[in-house]
C-alpha cells in the first residue's frame, strides 16, 4: 500500500518532520501529514495522536513509513503518561469508527447474511448441537424446542442477524464459539429459572456479547502467540466498544448489551472493565460470562489447543467463589454432557467404556459400560459402572472409537 502525502518542509512551526517506519512508531507521537490509502481515502488526518490501536491498524494494512512532528526519539515520562491516558479514552471510539466501511460491507452481503442464518438454523436443529445436555429426555424435548424458537426469533430481526453475519464472517471460530455460548447460557438459565421474556433476552446477549471482537485488527484477533501487554490492552475494550455497538440497536434489550460490556466481571472483583464483584454482576452477564470461559477452554482457539474436558471442569471447580459463584458453578457442570452418551472414555483403572447414561448426575462422573478389561482384553460380558457410586475412579480422557478396535 503506497502512503500519499502533501508535502511539507522539514522544519515548519510546530517541529521537525520525521518520517518514521511503522515499527517505531509510539503512542502520542503526532501526524505531521495527511495519511493516504488506496483510491485516495483519508485513512489518518493531519494532527492525529498516535494510539496503541491506530499504530496497530497502520501495521496491518501494510503502510511502512508515516511523517511524524519531530521527536527524540524518547517520550519524556509526563509525555508518555499523558499519551497512554489519552489512548485509553479514545480507544472505544477509535476502534468503532476506523473499520467502519469494511463493517458496513458484511452488513450489506446478502449473500453472507443469508449463510449466516443457514448456519444457526443448522445449529438450533441439529442432533448433534443437543449431545452435551444432561436432563431427563422429556425436558430436553422441551429445551430443545424452546431453544430453537428464542434463536429465530432473535434472527428473524435483521440487525441482529447482519450482526452475526460479521462476526461469521471475521472469524468463524468467533462465530462458533458464540452459538456454543448461547446454547450453554440457555441451559444455565433456563435451570435457574428465567422466564420466558429473561430467556430471550439471554438468547440475543450471549449471540452477541463478543461483538465487540469484531472491531479490532484482525491479527489480533486471530492471534496464533501470546499478545503483549499492550495488545491484551486494547483487546479488552471489546467489551466497552460490544455494549455501545448493541446500545445503539434498538432490537438489543438494555439487560442483553449490558452482559456484552459485563461479561469478563469477576466473583472476587478481579475482571473488567468495571471491577464489580459478587452480586454487582448481573445473573445474564453472570452465566454468559460462566460459559464463555467453559467453550474457551474446551475449545480449538488460534494460539492452543483445546484442553481436556475434565481439566476444564477442574478448573471450573477451582475458580468457585473467585472467578463464578460455587453454587452456579455446580448447576451448571450438573447439566452440561461434558462426556456425552455413545463417547468412549478411559478410567483411571485402566478400564475402557462407552457412556450410557448423563441424566441428572454430575458431569463428570456418567454410567460407563465396560468393553475392555484394565488388562487389554474385551470384556466377555459388558456391565455397567456407575461413577456416582464408584468415587475412586476418574475419567482420564475420551479415546478415539477406531483406538477400541487396537
Amino acid at each position: 500500500m503506497t502512503i500519499y502525502a502533501a508535502a511539507e518542509p522539514i522544519g515548519e512551526k510546530g517541529g521537525e518532520m520525521r518520517e518514521i517506519h511503522v515499527d517505531d512508531l509510539q503512542s502520542g507521537d503526532v501526524l505531521e501529514r495527511t495519511v493516504f490509502g488506496k483510491n485516495g481515502i483519508v485513512m489518518l488526518e493531519a494532527g492525529t495522536v498516535l494510539t496503541p490501536y491506530y499504530i496497530d491498524r497502520l501495521r496491518t494494512l501494510g503502510f511502512r513509513r508515516v511523517a511524524v512532528k519531530g521527536r527524540s526519539g524518547v517520550h519524556s515520562a509526563p509525555d508518555a503518561a499523558q499519551a497512554w491516558k489519552r489512548s485509553r479514552e479514545q480507544a472505544e471510539e477509535e476502534i468503532l469508527t476506523w473499520n467502519t466501511a469494511a463493517i458496513d460491507r458484511m452488513k450489506d452481503d446478502a449473500r453472507a447474511v443469508a449463510d449466516t442464518m443457514d448456519a444457526v438454523r443448522w445449529f438450533a436443529e441439529s442432533e448433534q448441537t443437543f449431545d452435551r445436555l444432561s436432563l431427563p429426555y422429556a425436558e430436553t424435548a422441551r429445551f430443545r424446542r424452546e431453544f430453537r424458537e428464542r434463536v429465530l426469533e432473535a434472527m428473524a430481526q435483521p440487525a441482529i442477524a447482519q450482526e452475526m453475519s460479521v462476526l461469521q464472517q471475521t472469524d468463524t471460530q468467533l462465530f462458533e464459539h458464540s452459538l456454543q455460548v448461547t446454547l450453554l447460557s440457555n441451559i444455565a438459565a433456563d435451570l435457574n429459572g428465567f422466564d420466558r421474556s429473561r430467556l430471550q433476552e439471554l438468547t440475543i446477549g450471549s449471540l452477541l456479547f463478543d461483538v465487540g471482537m469484531t472491531r479490532l485488527p484482525e491479527r489480533l484477533i486471530k492471534a496464533q502467540r501470546k499478545l503483549t501487554d499492550s495488545e491484551r490492552s486494547l483487546v479488552r475494550q471489546h467489551t466497552k466498544v460490544g455494549y455501545k455497538v448493541l446500545s445503539s440497536i434498538r432490537e438489543v434489550p438494555q439487560q442483553a448489551a449490558r452482559s456484552a460490556l459485563l461479561h469478563h466481571e469477576r466473583y472476587n472483583g478481579g475482571g473488567y472493565p468495571l471491577g464489580f464483584k459478587g452480586g454487582d454482576i448481573p445473573e445474564m452477564a453472570q452465566i454468559i460470562g460462566l460459559a464463555d470461559v467453559y467453550d474457551a477452554l474446551i475449545s480449538k482457539r488460534h494460539h492452543r489447543d483445546p484442553y481436556p474436558n475434565i481439566e476444564a471442569m477442574e478448573y471450573l471447580f477451582a475458580a468457585g467463589n473467585y472467578d463464578f459463584g460455587i453454587g452456579m458453578i455446580r448447576l451448571f457442570l450438573k447439566h452440561i454432557a461434558v462426556f456425552p452418551v455413545s463417547s468412549v472414555v478411559l478410567l483411571s483403572t485402566g478400564q475402557m467404556g462407552v457412556v450410557e447414561n448423563v441424566d441428572n448426575r454430575l458431569a463428570h462422573r456418567p454410567i460407563v459400560r465396560i468393553i475392555r478389561e484394565a488388562d487389554g482384553h474385551p470384556t466377555p460380558v459388558p456391565y455397567t459402572l456407575d461413577l456416582n457410586l464408584n468415587r475412586n475412579v476418574v475419567i482420564l480422557h475420551t479415546v478415539p472409537w477406531d483406538r477400541t478396535l487396537v
